[in-house]
């Protein structure tokens, strides 16, 4: 039987405001849950809201859920611990330091206040303009960039239709656009799904997986774009990871900016993929918090080991 439940909440400020096209975010909180399993070693979960993605519980709600878990209590609302739950009875746990690490490679995002960055691989958050400024923008970048860049472009959500058809057309020969991330809310995702299946500028998903509750649905429901996982903010781990194996050339693992316990869960992850990573904790680093294995130059999986987060876990109040 399990001796030991534990759990802290992690309060994370972000270098700078994290921008996108409905969001500001200064202080990210989250709920850490840990557990002494029989072997004698603790496994990590985490529950992080996003604002703006669907169905994200309160911190005060997971607050309450977390107390019962310790304590041993039943559950009223089992699917808000779920993400943290399930994280902690999947196999990542299992690596540790004596296994054979992967390198990581990571795409870089592109902040607001600086649009140069030596990665091949390359992030940047559009719909923060009028479309037409915003495209011609878009088009001087790319003049910027390496004929063999690959650029993610993310609206999260941002575009109506009309916009998304216009950005099709402008964009449709651009051969260095990886995919169009979330290009429309997940209202219009019947929309969406339809449009993909004749766009000739590549597409994912990222909120439509969190409203589906999986990315295996939307699979069954015909969507032929890319994947943008983000695993800290779905209920089942295993299968989140089972997909990454089943689909490695279409499954990006994303960050939700974790702290450094969940960020390590979604590392081990991202092995899974064969695509850059949407992972990193520049915009965290002078956190005290913050561990040297997860700003390694080049990222490995697993990046840090079970005795290094047992003694971060110490460390915080």
């Amino acid at each position: 039987m399990n001796t030991v439940r534990e759990f802290k909440i992690i309060s994370q400020k972000f270098d700078s405001p994290h921008l996108s096209s409905n969001l500001s975010w200064k202080v990210r909180e989250s709920i850490v849950l840990r557990e002494l399993m029989q072997t004698g070693d603790y496994v990590y979960g985490e529950i992080a809201p996003v604002p703006g993605f669907p169905f994200q519980p309160s911190m005060q709600d997971i607050l309450i859920e977390a107390e019962k878990w310790v304590s041993n209590k039943p559950i009223s609302n089992s699917r808000i611990l779920e993400p943290a739950l399930s994280c902690m009875n999947s196999e990542i746990w299992k690596m540790n330091s004596n296994q054979k690490a992967k390198k990581i490679e990571k795409s870089g995002l592109i902040s607001k206040h600086n649009y140069e960055s030596r990665r091949f691989s390359l992030k940047r958050k559009i719909g923060l303009l009028p479309v037409s400024e915003e495209i011609e923008k878009i088009k001087e970048w790319f003049r910027t960039l390496d004929p063999f860049s690959k650029v993610r472009l993310d609206a999260n959500g941002s575009l109506s239709m009309n916009e998304l058809s216009l950005w099709s057309t402008e964009f449709s020969t651009e051969k260095r656009i990886e995919y169009l991330e979330q290009p429309v809310s997940d209202d219009f995702r019947d929309e969406l799904f339809e449009f993909a299946r004749n766009s000739k500028l590549p597409l994912a998903i990222d909120e439509t997986i969190v409203a589906m509750g999986s990315p295996q649905p939307a699979k069954e429901q015909g969507w032929n774009g890319f994947y943008v996982i983000k695993p800290t903010l779905l209920t089942d781990w295993s299968l989140t990871l089972k997909f990454a194996k089943d689909n490695p050339d279409k499954t990006v693992f994303s960050t939700v900016y974790e702290s450094p316990f969940g960020y390590e869960a979604l590392v081990r992850a991202s092995r899974f993929s064969n695509l850059e990573a949407g992972i990193s904790r520049e915009t965290l680093k002078h956190n005290n918090s913050e561990l040297d294995g997860h700003h390694a130059e080049i990222l490995e999986s697993p990046a840090v080991s079970m005795s290094e987060l047992n003694d971060l876990w110490g460390k915080l109040n």
